[in-house]
């Protein structure tokens, strides 16, 4: 199956020089969550039709598996589908449309609309949702119960704008029986536009069998027109992303006052606290307990029943078992062994002004309060810093060893027990 991603629009509503599309929700561009759903599905290769500010979307799109097709003048999304038709080639079969503002759908919702479509034989199918407010959205007008067509909201009548069902702006057509509608889809509207929804109406009076299917949710057919609908859609895929955790065993104090990006792995038994940050690509062992107001970034591997408490901040850091860091600490290109405690105010210094150097510290250190790890450094085994201690690339340190100062030097060898 091929597919064509609409990404050419700016967002004026959205009042900003970026291009909607690019928009991040929880770190992640929202054309993002489109291409990975498409991926999901096995769709290889998707067209992204761009325009505003396209070289930008073009430098993303490298990072996925899509050929971009430029919309040089914004005529409107017909228009928009007209410039992917040689991109698309001349191989007959079924092209889903997708709008790249629509990252709530599904993949099991976009399954079972492929199914409706094939087992339908439908030539042009629409997936459509039922909101409670239809403003704005594109209407679902049936006749005698059939899909006939849709009507922007600029083109409704009184009567037409009380209809509830409404277009998602994903569609499924047969490739060349959706090239020969377009050829026929004019401009004359109110915005001037070539509206891609006007084909359905062509494509019934032509003969060809078109049809709705209801399939999302309200939720699923929020698009991103705005800043607010930015903020809506962020907060729905967070909600999705916890409650997912939570059904294997993650427990949320305050879960609409916490931030988990997809991509992130929890391990049963870890309790997180309100305010805390978690991003795309962080691990977190079993039985551990995050935040409040804690930060954990990209890169980051927690080890099992770990504290990382009150702001703090680890950032492409690994931690052992039962590594604690309760209070005020940045935690930067680290690693961490088990039992380690990790004392109020530490910092690792991991960036010189050029480049980002690792701190390796060993199993039960104790890192004094406001220690200042001046990367690259390491602390072998058993070392304890003293409050407010600077230990640079050169602090001479063994295993037991306690060290203090500015630059920190050895006062005392750990005694060992006599047993």
């Amino acid at each position: 199956m091929d597919a064509v991603v609409l990404a050419a629009g700016k967002g004026t509503r959205m009042c900003s020089e970026l291009p909607k599309v690019l928009h991040e929700v929880l770190g992640k561009p929202v054309l993002g969550y489109v291409l990975e759903t498409l991926a999901e599905a096995g769709v290889k290769q998707p067209r992204v039709v761009i325009g505003y500010q396209a070289d930008l979307v073009r430098r993303f799109l490298k990072e996925h598996d899509a050929v971009p097709v430029l919309q040089r003048d914004q005529k409107g999304t017909g228009h928009a589908v007209m410039m992917a038709g040689t991109a698309l080639g001349q191989a007959q079969g079924t092209v889903l449309v997708w709008p790249g503002d629509m990252p709530l759908v599904k993949l099991e919702t976009l399954k079972r609309f492929f199914e409706a479509h094939r087992e339908t034989r439908a030539h042009a199918s629409v997936l459509s949702c039922v909101q409670t407010d239809p403003a704005g959205y594109g209407r679902i007008v049936r006749e005698d119960g059939k899909f006939a067509a849709i009507r922007e909201e600029l083109e409704a009548s009184p009567e037409e704008r009380r209809i509830r069902e409404v277009n998602t702006g994903i569609y499924l057509f047969d490739k060349k029986r959706l090239f020969e509608a377009l050829e026929k889809v004019g401009s004359d509207n109110r915005k001037g536009e070539y509206y891609l929804t006007d084909t359905i109406e062509i494509l019934r009076r032509c003969g060809y069998y078109v049809e709705a299917f209801p399939l999302a949710s309200a939720e699923e057919g929020q698009g991103i027109n705005s800043q607010k609908d930015l903020s809506l859609v962020t907060q729905k895929i967070n909600q999705r992303e916890i409650e997912k955790h939570q059904d294997r065993g993650v427990t949320f104090v305050a879960p609409e006052q916490t931030f988990v990006a997809p991509d992130v792995k929890i391990g049963k038994g870890t309790v997180v606290n309100p305010w805390c940050f978690i991003e795309s690509g962080v691990t977190i062992g079993a039985k551990c307990q995050i935040g409040p107001f804690a930060k954990l970034r990209k890169g980051t591997v927690i080890g099992a029943e770990n504290i990382i408490g009150s702001f703090v901040e680890v950032n492409r850091t690994r931690t052992g078992k039962q590594v604690f860091a309760k209070h005020l600490a940045y935690l930067g290109d680290a690693v961490i062994g088990d039992g380690t405690n990790i004392g109020a105010g530490t910092i690792t210094a991991n960036f010189d002004g050029k480049k980002k150097w690792q701190t390796r510290i060993g199993k039960k250190v104790f890192i004094g309060s406001n220690t200042v790890l001046v990367a690259p450094v390491h602390v072998p085994d058993g070392v304890k810093t003293g409050a407010g201690s600077v230990v640079i690339p050169k602090t001479r340190m063994k295993k037991g060893y306690v060290v203090v100062g500015v630059p920190a030097k050895l006062i005392q060898k750990r005694k060992r027990k006599v047993s």
